[in-house]
This record gives structure tokens, C-alpha cells and sequence, in this order.
């Protein structure tokens, strides 16, 4: 008798094991190393040789009338390290991509949104940076839709994919929320290198993308740039076709989706790792919504989302901030409790496929 007790402790434990991976405390949040720039929000980031560049943004706080910044920082794991400053005005809410031009990457910096004085401007323009030197004038801008001034837009996403860099949805001048996505082809100029991608998406702002070996994902985000309607719609994106996934709704008759309802929500921030299995998965963060504090990882051929370990309450719910993958581990920095209100500038990694460790959440290591 005691032998059969025995054995089924053992069944029991390798059954709780082998449910880690779809309970909430599967995964690590650590302290990283904390930013060593100013706290803002709508920051961007890229990475660019192995090495991760983070700057722009704005700062409510400072004493300068421009609030939007202009510095970019470089974080290599274990320390942040000033680099040449954006050639042009400060802005939040730009994006950056990288490709290969001329047998090196080169990361293009561009969009945004930048007010001062009661002006307001929704940038198109795209600046190059090889790692060390910025242009000293725009490269590239996003094309003119028909039914605008101009291509100019903030809060949208960006993504590489295949050699190429896309760019799209966010918010215009006026308020407007838009859907087009444009791709870059560097290998051409002028207008021919842009092309539109024909996404056939609802509109949004804050939304994310990230890439899953030859796929892009596209998803979340909210229909107006001040408001709590979240997209719930999925997409993967070839570099030819765009297809829909599963949408995030809880579904009658299944119960893998109970809590789909917790995933939608707007500027909230996205990475990629292996480290849960061996295949690459993406994970969500933050953001405005009904459950920030959640964080969600994808599996691509699955189709499917788990929850993981939630944010600790030391970071704070925060959104507008910047997320980004570095030696396989996630990283979340920057962002603030609002667009006006910036959070200190700490930063916070996750390490996917292990049990939480409470025990490191203070300390920043590797």
C-alpha cells in the first residue's frame, strides 16, 4: 500500500510539472540593470549587432519647455552606455527597424509625434543609424495616402522581416486612427521603395509586432488614441499574405480561452525567447487595460496563448514603455503611469520557462 502511494506521488508530481507551463507563475521577472537615462515615456527601441539601442520619448518633468528628448542609449546586458543623440527634433511614439544595406545593418529611426507650443507634428520621416553616426537629414519618408496631407503618424508599429522594414497603423493628425502598413524594400529608392501591404486589419494605435522565424504577429492595440475599445483581432504576416488567427475571445465549448479577455489592451510592449520549450514565442506586456499586470505568451503554431508569470508590484502598472529580447531573456524599461506621467526609469527581465523566484525581484543580475 505505502508503495502504490508512493508512485502516485510521483505520477502527481510529473503531472504538476508538466501543467507548469500553462499556470501563472511559469516564467521569471528579475531587476535588471536600470536605464541610464531620463525616465520617459513613448520611448523607442532596436537592436542593431547584438546590441540593444534605446531614446526619444518625453518627460513631463523636465525643466526644459521641450519635453521630448532626443539622447539614445545603449544596453549590452549589464550597463547602459550614451550614444550620438537623434539628428532631429525629439518625438514619442516613433518606431525603428533594421536591415542589411551595403553588407551591414543599419537601423532607420522615424514617425513620432512632437508638440511644443501649441503646434503639433506627426512626423514621416526616417533617420538612419549604422551603431555609431546618425544621417544628417532624412533618408526615407512614409508615403502620402490619398485621403492625408501627409504619411506623418504616431504610436504605430514597426517590424524586419525577411530583409525588409514595415511600418503602419497608429495615429494621424486630426486623431484618426489608421490600418495601412507600408513595406521598405532598401534595395530600391524613392517612392518604388515603398509598398503598401494591403493589411486588411481594423484601425489601431499602441498596438505591438513581433517575428517568429518568417512570420510576423500583429495584434492588440485600441480603435481611438484615448479610449478603452481594444482590438481583439490576430494576425501573421509572410512578407506576402496576411492571415488571422484565433481572436481574443472567450469562446463557448472550450476551455483553453477562459482567459483570453485579460490579453487586450493598448501600448503595451512585446519580445520574443526560446527558453520555454526550445521553439520562439512571443510574450505581451503592460499597457492600458482591464489587466496590465498580466503577461501572456504566444505560441505561433499552436495558435495559442498561456498566461505567465505576472508582472511584480514593484514595476508598477505602467504603459508606453519599450520591450525588447536580448541573449534569449525579455526586458521591459521606460514608461510611465501615463503619456504625462513617467515611472522611474528601471528595468526588469524575464526569463521564460522556469518557476517564479520571488527572492531576486530587487536585485539587478544576470
Amino acid at each position: 500500500m505505502k508503495r502504490v502511494n508512493f508512485l502516485c506521488l510521483i505520477v502527481l508530481g510529473l503531472f504538476l510539472v508538466a501543467c507548469h507551463s500553462d499556470d501563472d507563475t511559469w516564467g521569471d521577472w528579475s531587476k535588471g540593470y536600470s536605464f541610464s537615462g531620463r525616465p520617459r515615456t513613448g520611448a523607442v527601441t532596436f537592436t542593431l549587432n547584438g546590441e540593444v539601442y534605446v531614446g526619444l520619448g518625453r518627460n513631463d518633468n523636465v525643466e526644459e519647455k521641450d519635453k521630448y528628448l532626443t539622447d539614445f542609449w545603449k544596453f549590452n546586458g549589464r550597463s547602459w552606455v550614451s550614444v550620438a543623440n537623434f539628428p532631429a527634433k525629439g518625438r514619442s511614439g516613433a518606431v525603428a527597424f533594421v536591415v542589411n544595406q551595403n553588407g551591414r545593418e543599419v537601423a532607420y529611426v522615424g514617425t513620432g509625434y512632437y508638440e511644443y507650443e501649441g503646434n503639433e507634428i506627426y512626423h514621416d520621416d526616417f533617420y538612419t543609424f549604422d551603431g555609431t553616426s546618425w544621417s544628417t537629414e532624412p533618408v526615407t519618408a512614409l508615403p502620402k495616402p490619398n485621403d492625408r496631407a501627409d504619411g506623418g503618424r504616431a504610436f504605430g508599429i514597426a517590424f524586419s522581416l525577411n530583409g525588409k522594414g514595415y511600418v503602419g497603423t497608429g495615429v494621424v493628425s486630426g486623431s484618426m486612427v489608421v490600418n495601412d502598413i507600408y513595406c521598405f524594400d532598401p534595395t530600391k529608392s524613392g517612392d518604388a521603395a515603398w509598398s503598401n501591404t494591403a493589411f486588411n486589419g481594423e484601425p489601431r494605435c499602441g498596438a505591438v509586432a513581433f517575428v517568429i522565424g518568417d512570420k510576423a504577429v500583429v495584434c492588440l492595440g485600441a480603435a481611438a488614441s484615448s479610449g478603452s475599445n481594444y482590438r481583439r483581432d490576430v494576425f501573421t504576416f509572410d512578407g506576402t499574405n496576411w492571415t488571422n488567427k484565433e481572436p481574443l475571445y472567450d469562446q463557448d465549448g472550450r476551455g483553453w480561452d477562459n482567459d483570453y479577455h485579460k490579453i487586450p489592451r493598448a501600448y503595451a510592449v512585446a519580445f520574443t525567447s526560446s527558453l520555454d520549450g526550445g521553439d520562439v514565442k512571443g510574450y505581451i506586456a503592460t499597457g492600458n487595460g482591464s489587466y496590465p499586470g498580466t503577461c501572456w505568451e504566444y505560441d505561433i503554431n499552436k495558435d495559442r496563448w498561456d498566461e505567465v508569470t505576472e508582472l511584480p508590484s514593484a514595476m508598477s502598472n505602467r504603459s508606453y514603455a519599450v520591450g525588447f529580447s536580448l541573449n534569449n531573456y525579455g526586458y521591459i524599461t521606460t514608461g510611465g503611469s501615463s503619456l504625462q506621467s513617467p515611472l522611474d526609469a528601471d528595468t526588469w527581465k524575464f526569463t521564460p520557462g522556469i518557476d517564479e523566484d520571488d527572492d531576486n525581484d530587487y536585485a539587478a543580475g544576470d
